[in-house]
């Protein structure tokens, strides 16, 4: 049966991109849909925490008490030479100028349930389960379809769960906020190229639980043009991502699921725990856990990429469908939560289809500028002084690694005896 529905903004994925944008929309008395297509939170992600001004942000909408709650602050990154075992630098966020100066460590399973359920109390909530398709963007809207999806039993033999479509609903919206992942189904309707902006990076993730004293500090380990890191996660929890050889891991394992465990990745060699003890023995030899303490293993290609354009005609993007990073620095994610509060707001505060092209104009321009300085794209990242020498002789290894953006990043930098330039 079809059923035809009219609204005035859509907004496509209920990660914390998506659901930050319906946070805004929601206190603003939005007319809007939050549409998702999967039936749940995620339970896994390799962002896991919150730059300060992002946790700003949600303290203006109302959520950063209840984030804290369930979250770790994480007052300093080092950065090592992984050759040497020797620290080249240091970044102390509690001496930044800002309401939150620390990084806030949560897991993204825990932070989008509590997007969720603040949400939830403004009387608004996801639509699980609710697959897009058929995008088109005219003039004066856009038309999509949904399925609304519901699972049913078959097989003889064997009997399992399918989904099957329950209903097919025709959407038109005046407008439609893309935060639909790196592969966004919105973007590619809107024919918006998706260029690399980077090179790519090949990761083996562990995450291993210890009864072990872990250091209470990010370290980001340096080794020639490849970087690892370790992450403090709080109740003995830690996680490291090695940066492997070009074609460790296969294109498409870059895969945001919803599951725990990848059963595959138990089983491959890449992955062992002899191979995650050679890893340790060369990466880090200071930790003294044990690789059979592993809870979680996968390996992950990254790839950089950023949008030609953040929006076209009645489509715009934020977060990962206009952009991927390195996974270290969180970019995607933290920068794609405050573009969707921006992208949010400016659709709020007009209601001409005149004031709202001038605003989503100006979020293009100022995206854009923003992403080329944040992958230092016109190489304008210098040295101070000669203290900065060997971090400069690393830059690639810093780019898109540091978990800062906006203003906190030029703080960063500063206290790395760094400085970025503006394109001439």
């Amino acid at each position: 049966m079809f059923n035809k529905k009219s609204v005035d903004i859509a907004v496509l994925g209920a990660g914390p991109v998506g659901l930050t944008a319906a946070h805004v929309l929601a206190d603003r008395g939005m007319d809007f849909v939050l549409l998702e297509r999967a039936p749940r939170c995620h339970t896994r992600s390799y962002a896991l925490g919150l730059h300060p001004d992002t946790l700003e942000l949600l303290d203006t909408l109302g959520i950063a008490e209840a984030v804290l709650e369930r979250a770790m602050p994480l007052r300093r990154t080092t950065i090592f030479d992984s050759e040497t075992n020797r620290q080249e630098a240091a970044i102390d966020y509690s001496s930044l100028p800002v309401k939150y100066p620390h990084l806030t460590l949560i897991s993204q399973n825990e932070l989008e349930d509590v997007l969720v359920k603040t949400l939830a109390r403004k009387k608004h909530l996801p639509m699980w389960k609710n697959r897009v398709r058929c995008i088109e963007s005219g003039e004066d809207a856009v038309h999509f379809t949904v399925d609304r999806l519901t699972e049913g039993m078959t097989g003889y033999a064997v009997a399992h769960m399918e989904e099957e479509i329950d209903k097919v609903l025709e959407y038109k919206a005046n407008y439609l906020i893309a935060a639909d992942g790196h592969k966004s189904m919105a973007r590619q309707a809107a024919g918006i190229a998706f260029p690399e902006a980077g090179p790519s990076r090949d990761y083996a993730f562990f995450e291993i639980q210890t009864n072990v004293k872990l250091l209470t500090e990010m370290r980001m380990m340096i080794d020639g043009n490849k970087t690892h890191i370790y992450w403090p996660l709080g109740n003995g929890r830690c996680r490291f991502s090695f940066q492997m050889p070009e074609g460790f891991a296969k294109k498409s394992s870059f895969n945001k699921d919803n599951e725990w465990v990848d059963p595959k990745a138990q089983q491959t060699s890449e992955l062992s725990d002899l191979h995650l003890d050679h890893l340790l023995h060369l990466h880090a030899p200071w930790f003294i856990g044990s690789s059979k303490d592993v809870k979680w293993r996968v390996m992950v290609h990254f790839e950089t990429r950023l949008a030609e354009s953040f929006g076209n005609r009645r489509i715009w993007l934020a977060g990962d469908a206009a952009h991927m990073a390195p996974p270290a620095g969180m970019l995607s994610m933290n920068v794609g939560m405050l573009e969707a509060a921006d992208l949010a707001e400016k659709l709020s505060s007009e209601t001409s289809d005149a004031g709202r092209a001038f605003r989503l104009d100006a979020y293009n321009l100022d995206r854009m500028d923003e992403w080329r300085g944040l992958l230092d794209i016109d190489q304008g990242i210098h040295g101070l002084d000669p203290s900065a020498d060997w971090l400069i002789e690393h830059r690639s290894n810093l780019i898109g690694n540091l978990p800062a953006s906006g203003q906190i990043l030029n703080d960063v930098y500063q206290q790395l005896h760094l400085i970025q330039t503006a394109a001439a």
